[in-house]
């Protein structure tokens, strides 16, 4: 048996061709003249027979390899279907299948090729991306290591900035923008008299009055402005014990990286001893110590300003010259404090029957002066008669009464008596000196009889009568 069908068929056609010419030559045997002919004419027909069974076998094969050629040179344009009975066909169909398969396969290689090239150009510009990643990660650790010395730089020197401020006297302090406390040092909250806790976001408008907080608030804007640290400027700030403190106060803007003012910074210093330092001076420069009214200094200026107001008001004024009798007995009886005691007590006295608007002052020893602002009534012979009245009556001195003091009050009138201060005071004191002729008493300048004349740059004035110098002239 023949394994294969394709070999059957030509091994079958070959046996008929034989048989055929077989049987010729035997019925045709005893005819020799025609032998070699028909022999050969069998023979030929029987090589045609053969070419043409292997003609309708080969030529499928010829188209086969014909279709396989192409397909080697990557050609897939021949589309023929190769029909035929047994290996032919099968061969045929399997070829074309093989065909399709492979242009299917082509085109999903393709495909592939175009997403591996796709992927891999990806794949480099990643591996790219990651070569600049890691270059910059290594230049991020680097610099991340400058910043973290740069930190732990700034961090020991804030450690020293903060050791500072706790350790200054004045008080540190830190806001936002709205003024609220973001920070400060412990001198702050001790100077205010809060705790830390209370005082942490915190108002600064809250801790002063209404005006102060308004010139508070305006420095503040004035900051924002101008870009500018507001110098040190003088603040009333309320305690937690509603007690007032005076502080000197600066303002400096704290900007952020684009320099945009982001909160405000500044020194608090309390300066309340040295305001009061200062006013005690200021004080001291127009009280008399020992009494607390009105000194030398402040009668020659305010009698100036009195007589400024009677030149605009059309009013007379009146300026009384006082002086103890007999104050000397009571320093040499019962001594110098007991006579401190003494002009402690007339201060008093005169500041009691006297009104807020009329300046007593004292321009040393026992002597005495009154500026009356006789802007109303009473008269000036009311106030001199009070005032003899209330300085005449007993004194308790170190358990000792005193009833033998007297006052002497010398009266001048402005214009009437004199038109500018050194005049005036000098006719004041004139007529003190006549009333101390029989004391207890008040006499006024135009009623000396006869008038005397006003003295002159104080010569031949009585020994209590001032210099024009010392007055400073009007």
């Amino acid at each position: 048996m023949f394994s294969s069908s394709l070999l059957r068929k030509i091994f079958g056609s070959v046996l008929i061709v034989l048989t055929t010419s077989a049987l010729i030559l035997f019925f045709f045997k005893d005819i020799q003249q025609n032998r070699i002919i028909l022999l050969l004419s069998v023979m030929g027909l029987s090589v045609l027979a053969i070419w043409l069974r292997l003609k309708t076998i080969l030529l499928p094969i010829s188209y086969l390899s014909e279709i396989a050629s192409k397909i080697l040179k990557d050609d897939f344009s021949d589309d023929r279907y190769i029909t035929g009975q047994c290996e032919i066909g099968t061969l045929g169909a399997a070829l074309y299948r093989l065909k399709h398969d492979v242009e299917n396969l082509l085109l999903e290689v393709g495909v592939r090729h175009q997403e591996w090239t796709n992927l891999f150009r990806k794949s480099e510009q990643m591996r790219g991306q990651i070569y600049e990643l890691t270059t910059a990660k290594k230049d991020l650790a680097d610099e991340a290591d400058k910043i973290a010395m740069q930190l732990e730089s700034l961090r020991k020197s804030e450690d020293r900035y903060r050791t500072m401020l706790e350790n200054i006297e004045e008080g540190y302090y830190e806001t936002d923008l709205l003024g609220n406390l973001i920070f400060f040092n412990d001198s702050l909250y001790n100077m205010l008299g809060y705790s830390r806790d209370e005082m942490v976001g915190m108002s600064c408008f809250g801790l002063t009055d209404d005006d102060n907080a308004a010139k508070l608030s305006q420095t503040f804007e004035q900051v924002v402005d101008n870009g500018k640290a507001a110098n040190l400027f003088d603040l009333k700030l309320i305690r937690q014990t509603e007690k007032e403190i005076y502080v000197e106060m600066s303002v400096t803007p704290i900007k952020d990286s684009d320099g945009q003012a982001m909160g405000f910074r500044g020194i608090i210093r309390d300066v309340s001893a040295r305001r009061e330092y200062h006013e005690k001076l200021e004080y001291l420069a127009y009280h008399d110590e020992l009494t607390g009214l009105y000194n030398r200094k402040a009668f020659f200026e305010r009698l100036k300003d009195t007589l400024a107001q009677s030149d605009r008001d059309l009013r007379e004024k009146h300026v009384f010259f006082m002086d103890l009798d007999k104050f000397k007995q009571v320093n040499d009886t019962l001594g110098h404090d007991a006579g401190d005691k003494l002009l402690q007590e007339v201060a008093e006295r005169l500041k009691t029957v006297m009104r807020q608007t009329d300046h007593v002052c004292r321009l040393g020893g026992d002597e005495f002066t009154v500026i009356l602002n006789n802007i109303t009534e009473p008269a000036p012979e009311t106030a001199a008669q009070r005032i003899i009245e209330a300085l005449s009556a007993p004194y308790r001195l170190n358990d000792h009464q005193v009833n033998f003091i007297n006052i002497s009050i010398g009266i001048a009138t402005y214009p009437k008596d004199g038109k500018d201060i050194t005049t005036l005071v000098n006719c004041a004191d004139a007529a003190m000196f006549e009333a101390k002729k029989i004391g207890n008493r008040y006499v006024f300048f135009n009623d000396i009889t006869p008038p005397p004349s006003p003295p002159r740059n104080g010569e031949g004035s009585s020994p209590h009568s001032l210099s024009e110098k010392e007055m400073g002239g009007r």
